[in-house]
């Protein structure tokens, strides 16, 4: 079962160490769920989708993200993340949080 938690985590915009702490288990943990090393418990599994606000069938490969909330232009920004490398998507998570910052 391969989790997309990497992925999931870096549309939040967070850190492993913020996941980690928010399931309450060390960020070494945490690391070894997202790069498929371990399987994490069932409670484990319910704590990583109310943490990134996702369905447990999404996590195991059943759903998409719901598309529920977002706006067309959201879930373009999404779509466009899926089908770049992860340089990319790194660039344009920076770029935005950049302007987020300075907008305020």
């Amino acid at each position: 079962m391969e989790l997309k938690l990497k992925e999931l985590r870096q549309l939040k915009g967070l850190s492993q160490q913020e996941v980690a702490d928010y399931l309450h288990c060390s960020a070494v943990s945490y690391s070894r769920y997202e790069n498929g090393n371990r399987s994490p418990s069932l409670d484990i599994l319910i704590k990583i989708a109310d943490c990134f606000d996702v369905t447990l069938d999404y996590l195991l490969g059943r759903q998409h993200i719901s598309e529920q909330g977002l706006t067309p232009y959201e879930i373009s920004l999404i779509e466009a993340a899926r089908s770049t490398d992860d340089r990319a998507k790194d660039d344009a998570l920076q770029l935005l949080r950049f302007h987020a910052i300075n907008n305020k």
